[in-house]
């Protein structure tokens, strides 16, 4: 049935594929989780809801995928030791975790869901954890600034994105990533760019910082490393 269907398809030019998002580098799209409004998720009320669940928030997440983002800055010559860090959106601090291996001076979260604080404090208790909106920024920098996974769910993803590389010192870097828009199947999204749309975005919102973009390798998630010109 399924070979006469793309028979069919095929005489009008449509080709039907199997896709797979969970490797399209954004983690893992929760499997219980229906989302009825993408405004209401993205709400304080609908993200403490959503990580109010610990189980359901965790099976969102691929842990080995922030293992690989650690290993990518290493790559790209980030040095963590003695650095200070920032997750802007650091969720249940997953990320944070990985890097607190590395022996940084400091790791420090920020989230707008205190449901999400709360097992981020549970699950990094070396860690400082603390209430953010990304939308009124903080004065406070950092050696290195992380934002993964974040703006996609923004209406206004600009104005954050000059929030958040602010907090990157003059030496410091930033790292950015959103899901591949032309893959990306999640309800939850607001913003689905595409490489070439992401490309503009960062560059046309980050005045005065060099901006490489590309695809996160063996991913394909859009990334974006900035800093300061």
């Amino acid at each position: 049935m399924k070979e006469l269907i793309r028979k069919v398809f095929s005489v009008f030019g449509v080709g039907v594929y199997r896709l797979h998002p969970e490797k399209n580098g954004h983690p893992k799209q929760p499997p219980k989780c229906v989302v009825a409004s993408p405004l209401y998720h993205n709400s304080r009320q609908g993200l403490d809801e959503f990580y109010s669940d610990v189980q359901t928030a965790e099976s969102y997440l691929d842990f080995n995928f922030y293992d690989r983002l650690v290993d990518f800055l290493q790559d790209n010559g980030v040095n963590w030791t003695g650095k200070h860090v920032a997750d802007i959106g650091c969720g249940t601090g997953r990320l944070l975790m990985a890097i607190h291996k590395k022996d940084p001076a400091s790791v420090t979260g920020f989230e707008y869901s205190e449901a999400a604080l709360k097992s981020a404090r549970a699950n990094l208790p070396a860690g400082h954890f603390e209430s953010f909106d990304v939308y009124v920024g903080d004065e406070r920098q950092f050696d290195i600034v992380l934002c993964i996974e974040v703006l996609e769910h923004l209406l206004h993803p600009d104005k954050a994105l000059q929030n958040i590389a602010q907090m990157i010192r003059p030496s410091g870097v930033g790292l950015l990533t959103v899901p591949n828009g032309r893959t990306d199947t999640f309800d939850g999204h607001i913003n689905f760019w595409s490489p070439e749309s992401w490309d503009i975005f960062v560059k046309d919102t980050c005045h005065g910082f060099d901006v490489y973009t590309g695809l996160l390798p063996n991913e394909g998630c859009n990334i974006a490393l900035i800093r300061r010109v």
